[in-house]
């Protein structure tokens, strides 16, 4: 057994009032797992949902936070390919520690020639935005697709995904200075939403209507989403920021028979074969090579300092913590 630094909470509350650096026991990997010398992890909303205690699946506790991060192979335990040694991977949990041990199976290899700041981002956000948008609809080139919480990190997945396949996209922001940075990643529209929204939406959609709404918000800003679809169109919830019940008026289903589904990348995880997982990724990897997906760090933070880190995670851009020794 030796000794790890890792970030640790034991209640839940606050993010920088539970979340510590400290110490854990690590074991020699066992069958089947690989020892990651991890990197770089960045901090998601995600993660400040767990140490909050509000995130749809909680964990036991104590726990170590990190839905997503990069390191490098460097043992491996029975039954596994000694070749992985040396190659980058991304976890997808306990992601924010210097060492560990994860199951060769819950890995993902990051191919060579990626940024680490860029692929440490790779497992969560461009992913989810892929699926949203090759799963719920079946989208000719040239169709429109029109989401909230643009600026996000799924939300500017989205814009470059949808870019490369020939779709436009139409973005709700919040505020209108987020517009210029959003159409230099080739979106066709931004809007801002509020009470003028509407209005403002029909005159820059010229007549179109989206055929694939994408919901983080909840609350007014998804009834107004949901509002701009064609009939029969899907309205599909990934995130909740508003902290906001989705509201679906009656007219919506009797009249315009919209679909409202979920969707969750860790149940998606769970249930999808290896190969449809590798494609996926694949994809993604692709796109980033091809440069998609380019990190937007607000701030970097060692371990040590992690209550900084997810004091700061508001800021415009992501904010990284390094891991390693």
């Amino acid at each position: 057994m030796e000794r790890v630094r890792a970030a640790r909470y034991a209640l839940t509350g606050p993010p920088p009032d539970v979340v510590a650096c400290g110490e854990i026991l690590l074991p020699p990997p066992g069958p089947d797992e690989v020892r990651v010398r991890m990197i770089c992890a960045p901090v998601n909303p995600a993660d400040l949902n767990m140490l909050e205690g509000k995130y749809g699946e909680a964990r036991p506790l104590p726990d170590t936070p990190g839905n997503e991060g990069l390191g490098e192979v460097t043992a491996t335990g029975d039954g596994v390919d000694a070749s992985l040694v040396g190659r980058r991977v991304l976890v997808g949990s306990e992601a924010w520690r210097a060492r560990g041990n994860w199951s060769v199976a819950d890995l993902i290899v990051v191919p060579p020639g990626l940024d680490d700041r860029q692929a440490c981002m790779l497992r969560v956000n461009p992913p989810t935005a892929w699926i949203l948008l090759h799963r719920f609809a079946d989208l000719d080139r040239g169709a429109w697709v029109a989401q909230n919480a643009a600026t996000s990190g799924v939300g500017r997945a989205v814009i470059e995904i949808a870019k490369a396949r020939g779709w436009k996209t139409f973005n709700m922001v919040r505020r209108p200075e987020a517009a210029a940075g959003l159409q230099a990643l080739g979106a066709d529209v931004v809007a801002v939403d509020g009470p003028e929204f509407a209005e403002q939406s029909r005159v820059l959609l010229s007549g179109a209507r989206p055929q694939l709404g994408l919901n983080a918000v909840g609350g007014a800003s998804a009834t107004r989403l949901a509002a701009l679809l064609a009939d029969g169109s899907p309205l599909v919830t990934y995130g909740a920021m508003s902290r906001e019940a989705l509201k679906v008026p009656n007219g919506f289903l009797i009249f315009r028979d919209l679909v409202f589904r979920g969707f969750w990348l860790t149940r998606w995880w769970r249930g999808a074969a290896a190969a449809e997982r590798a494609e996926v990724y694949a994809a993604v990897f692709r796109l980033a090579a091809a440069g998609a997906f380019a990190p937007r760090v607000a701030a970097e933070f060692p371990l040590e300092e992690v209550k900084d880190a997810v004091a700061a995670s508001g800021l415009d851009g992501k904010v990284l913590l390094r891991l390693g020794d």
